[in-house]
């Protein structure tokens, strides 16, 4: 039994179907996460090792390099990355798309344990993490208190806000950004150490040995167990002074109060933190994996308020307040989908209402659309899809599909009806008949989004998301046109349409208002229908001429393609961007934020502006950089600027700082897709070559007027002091590298020996110099290193001190120095061109890079080309799913070509409408040209098979092609306005989020007319040559044929005759 016949012979089966389809439906978009896009595994993991005191040269030769040597054997490495700062070794293993990221982790882990045993012995233990997207703050919540200072603003945010914010479900962690920690540091007099001939070095292990709790082991006693442990930890900040370093003179004891004295202070200053001006202290908080983002920040702000009061009670009256939600760009880019997406059902149902100008066949058509959009979250939440901005374009664009295999399905039935069929009758037949051709539209779609749905790669996981849920939702779709629809139609789709058939005459007010605008239509219809005959006659008169004319317009837009600028997303008007300062290596804290004060109050002085935050410094120890965000007025407060164009404006006014390198540019809240879309590496592993070439390639994307900030990793030296020792020093005063380093790093940076709690707070011990004595420079003849025997040694006596400039970070890329050089784009450019044009530079001329260097392009621009390539290999694989699926069903290779011809026209209109817009090829532009090609197919497969079953039936080809076009004229005309109508709520771009995915509206737009109008005049051209050879082949087959046949029965007869002379001839056996 058939669908339709099932669904008609069962209403009630297929009405519970259907509710519970509803139900699960709605129940999994219920429990689906949210988040901005689709949640992408990138195989990367990360190794973070802390060297503290360590220069960046240091860094990469004693922690980087060990620990690439070893990672570098594993298998399926993609890309190998390095950064080395000072104290902070930082170590990226990309690997390929294919590689399980878990599998990945562990053979790092692995290397890395194999890798310590080459590692200094004071270093910390390598961190290893894999990337994951949770791993970007969802929320950055500031503390600010006038009256209160650092440690017990620190105090307030580490033992009372972060725990209580902690507690919040699926917050995953929260880190403390600004302000400075309690640490109790013993600080060292020189001459006194001098004089008792005591090193740094031995204090700090000393006080190591005194402030610890060690457990001695357990003695079975019998019937019990007793636990014997040595107790050694400070109780208090005195007590450390009281602890024995030596005995001096094997008779008096020496304590740490003799050598210098005690401080309960602050550790280091590395960072600041400040909102609009005033001193705070930033909490980011981050979400645990798989989690909803929007739910969980929503949680976390709702904590906020509950905190508030006990807040106001403590002394300063410490302030929360959230600078930064991505939620809020959540929530409104989904709102907008939303709305686009109800909006555009609204404006598909009218469109449809006015073809069949029936409420009740439009109610019945239009039921499909919630129905299918509802049950594809079912199959979504299965396949473990979220709610994001990808599945949930996916679906904006299947409302103008998901009414097309009902809008066919009805328009037969109707048309049975109004032969003159019963209402039962007219809808098990009109939906068999039409039936084949409703499978080939819906298994064309599918075939043009399975290849989507399954790209390799970031970017394919990026897009995996649309393609299937495109799928999901045509599959139900089919369903519902093959069951429901027939089935609501028998029963209740009365006797044909309205729209001037005098089956259906609306009376009353109706009959006033909208009977009237639907007779109006119905006679422009009639009006429309009379043009095509007559242009579809001249089409069939000149055949040549009309294919010869599409080409001409198809070569025509082939122009238009190289001049669509390009970018993998295109920028919104969300209101916030960053700003970042990077002054000259060496460059003091202080120092930093003079400058960026100065930037802050130019800020400020744009009555756009909101609020600022300001961060000076970082968590590794930069000094000389400083960071802003930007949050601008929103709507009419902020005036006529849009959030480019500001951009554009501060940029301006930022000139005057160019010593400072101030870059501008969008900020991402969501991470992943933020940062400068233009980033070019050089990479050699000759430095002077390499050097060369990036200051090269600076300089000439410096003067590209399509780029903006063009910024480059490469800056001069670090000022720093370097240490050598002399020519036979070792060998003479018992003195090596190791225990001059460590020496001078504990006199300098101090070491970290022990801890001290209080109140189940746990702080550093820091040993080191006075801080009037840690300048060597100053001090080089006053330093004394011990030697093997523990003898002081003057420095100055075993080394001498150079002045030298040192890199403030040296970057890696596979085992190999890089110079970075990032870029914004300036309105209206694209990135493909930009990346384009680059290539060519460094491929060809006085700027082509020699054989020792090499390039590669990341963030936007190789997410641009990954992109297209796989666009290219995507569109490929529907083409030829398409043409294998259409031969199957019309059991021919030679009839799916006059369909196939439909496919590139709709890409011509697409492009057209972009150039002549000024929209950019994005990522969601390529979402609309899949769209286009599964459309184009739809409308070609209408008319060609309407058309083969009249020739069936005795019709000459013209007649049947006349015949074709007239019948299905109006449902290919319902298919393009519905789709378009659906998608009129994306070019129109409802609110500031909208405007990132308003290339792709316009892309289906223009791609939807120039489909519809060449697909209706030159596929009918196409079909009489493709048809004539058809004939032609068919006839030179039977030709072929029967002279085989005719061959085989001469060869038979010839046979046939020998046998029987054979056998006339044949002596009978004795």
């Amino acid at each position: 039994m058939s669908l339709p016949k099932l669904s008609i012979s069962r209403p009630i089966f297929i009405t519970c179907v259907t509710i519970a389809m509803v139900v699960v439906g709605w129940a999994s978009f219920k429990s689906m996460s949210v988040d901005l896009y689709p949640d992408v595994s990138i195989p990367v993991v990360t190794v973070q090792t802390v060297y503290a005191g360590a220069g960046p040269a240091e860094i990469e030769t004693l922690v980087s390099r060990p620990i690439e040597e070893e990672v570098s054997t594993i298998s399926g490495i993609k890309r190998l990355t390095s950064k080395s700062l000072e104290g902070v070794s930082q170590v990226i293993v990309e690997f390929n798309s294919e590689v399980d990221v878990k599998h990945a982790e562990q053979e790092v882990r692995d290397k890395v344990n194999l890798a310590k045993a080459k590692l200094p012995d004071d270093v910390e233990d390598p961190l290893i993490k894999r990337f994951d997207p949770a791993d970007t703050p969802i929320l950055t919540v500031s503390l600010t208190a006038k009256d209160l200072g650092d440690a017990a603003l620190f105090d307030i945010a580490d033992q009372f806000v972060k725990p209580r914010l902690e507690q919040v479900r699926n917050v995953g962690a929260i880190e403390i950004i600004g302000g400075r920690e309690r640490e109790i540091h013993v600080l060292l007099d020189r001459k006194k150490l001098r004089a008792r001939e005591i090193s740094v070095s031995q204090v700090a292990a000393q006080v190591g040995a005194s402030g610890q709790n060690i457990p001695s082991g357990k003695v079975n006693q019998g019937e019990k167990e007793m636990v014997f442990r040595g107790l050694g930890e400070f109780s208090s900040v005195p007590e450390i002074s009281d602890t024995l370093v030596n005995l001096y003179g094997n008779e008096v004891p020496t304590r740490v109060a003799d050598l210098g004295k005690v401080v309960d202070t602050l550790a280091d200053e590395k960072s600041r933190a400040y909102v609009d001006g005033e001193k705070s202290l930033f909490l980011q908080v981050y979400r645990q994996s798989g989690s909803n983002t929007v739910k969980v920040a929503q949680d976390v702000i709702k904590q906020m308020e509950r905190i508030k009061p006990e807040l106001e009670k403590m002394e300063g009256a410490p302030v929360v307040a959230v600078m930064t939600d991505a939620s809020v760009k959540i929530s409104d880019n989904l709102y907008d989908v939303y709305e686009t997406i109800i909006i555009g059902i609204l404006l598909t149902v009218i469109t449809v209402f006015f073809f069949l100008g029936s409420p009740r066949s439009t109610f019945i058509t239009a039921l499909s659309v919630p129905i299918s959009l509802i049950g594809a979250f079912m199959v979504m939440k299965i396949a473990g899809f979220s709610i994001n901005i990808v599945s949930m374009l996916a679906l904006t664009l299947a409302v103008g599909l998901l009414i097309d295999d009902a809008i066919v399905v009805i328009e037969n039935i109707y048309r049975r009806m109004e032969l003159g069929e019963e209402s039962l009758t007219a809808a098990e037949k009109g939906t068999t008949e039409i039936q084949m051709a409703v499978m080939a539209i819906t298994l064309v779609v599918i075939a043009v989004f399975v290849p989507v749905g399954t790209m390799s790669g970031t970017i394919g996981q990026f897009l995996k998301q649309f393609g299937m849920t495109v799928v999901f939702s045509m599959a139900i779709s089919w369903f519902v046109a093959m069951t429901l629809i027939p089935m609501l139609t028998a029963y209740f789709g009365g006797s044909g349409h309205g729209g001037g058939h005098d089956k259906h005459k609306p009376a009353g007010l109706y009959d006033k208002t909208l009977g009237r605008m639907v007779k109006g239509f119905d006679r422009f219809q009639t009006m429309l229908e009379n043009l095509y005959v007559k242009l579809l006659n001249v089409s069939l008169d000149w055949p040549k001429v009309t294919i010869g004319l599409t080409m001409v317009v198809f070569f025509l837009s082939i122009y238009t393609v190289t001049k669509v600028p390009g970018a993998f997303i295109s920028d919104d008007d969300s209101g916030e961007f960053s700003v970042t300062l990077e002054l000259q290596p060496g460059t003091s804290l202080d120092g930093t934020e003079e400058v960026a004060r100065q930037v802050d109050k130019i800020l400020h002085d744009n009555p756009e502006v909101r609020f600022t935050t300001m961060i000076v410094g970082s968590l590794y120890g930069e000094s000389n950089k400083a960071s802003f965000y930007v949050r601008m007025k929103d709507g009419k407060e902020r005036g006529p600027l849009t959030t480019e164009q500001f951009r554009d404006k501060i940029r301006g006014q930022l000139t005057h700082l160019s010593s400072a390198n101030p870059v501008v540019k969008k900020y991402d809240a969501t991470g992943g897709m933020g940062g400068q879309p233009f980033i070019l590496n050089i990479i050699s592993a000759d430095p002077v070559e390499l050097e060369k070439a990036g200051t090269k390639m600076y300089e000439l994307l410096k003067k590209d007027p399509r780029l903006k900030d063009v910024d480059s990793n490469y800056r001069p030296g670090k000022p720093e002091m370097q240490v050598h020792l002399k020519p036979g020093a070792a060998k003479v005063f018992g003195i090596n590298t190791s225990t001059m380093g460590g020496e001078l790093r504990a006199q300098v940076e101090g070491l970290t020996p022990a801890k001290f709690r209080e109140r189940g707070r746990e702080y550093e011990v820091r040993v080191r110099l006075q801080d009037d004595q840690r300048d060597l420079m100053k001090t080089f003849n006053d330093v004394y290193i011990p030697n093997v025997n523990r003898k002081l040694v003057r420095l100055s006596d075993i080394a001498k001190g150079e002045v030298e400039s040192g890199p403030a970070s040296i970057e890696r890329q596979d085992r190999g120095r890089y110079i970075q050089i990032t870029a914004g784009l300036a309105p209206g450019a694209g990135l493909s061109d930009v990346v384009n044009s680059a290539v060519a530079a460094m491929s060809t001329g006085e700027n082509a890079l020699p054989p020792s260097v090499r390039y590669g392009f990341g963030g936007d621009a190789e997410n641009m080309q990954e992109l297209m390539t796989s666009t290219v290999m995507a569109l490929g694989f529907a083409i030829l799913f398409i043409y294998l699926i259409l031969s199957s069903l019309y059991e021919s290779f030679i009839t799916p070509i006059t369909i196939m011809v439909a496919l590139p026209l709709a890409l011509c209109g697409a492009f057209l409408a972009l150039f002549l817009t000024g929209e950019v090829l994005t990522i969601f532009a390529i979402f609309g040209f899949f769209m286009l090609i599964g459309v184009a197919g739809k409308n070609g497969i209408l008319l060609v098979d309407f058309a083969k079953q009249m020739m069936e039936e005795g019709k000459s080809r013209r007649e049947a092609l006349i015949l074709a076009g007239k019948t299905r004229l109006r449902p290919i005309l319902m298919t393009s306005f519905a789709l378009i109508a659906g998608v009129v709520p994306v070019v129109i771009g409802m609110n500031a989020a909208s405007k990132t995915r308003t290339a792709m509206g316009v892309a289906i737009i223009g791609g939807m007319i120039s489909s519809t109008i060449l697909t209706l005049i030159v596929v009918p051209a196409v079909f009489t040559y493709v048809d004539r050879f058809r004939v032609w082949a068919n006839n030179f087959g039977a030709r072929f044929t029967s002279q085989k046949k005719m061959e085989e029965k001469s060869s038979d007869a010839v046979i046939e005759e020998t046998e029987n002379h054979d056998d006339k001839g044949m002596i009978p056996a004795k």
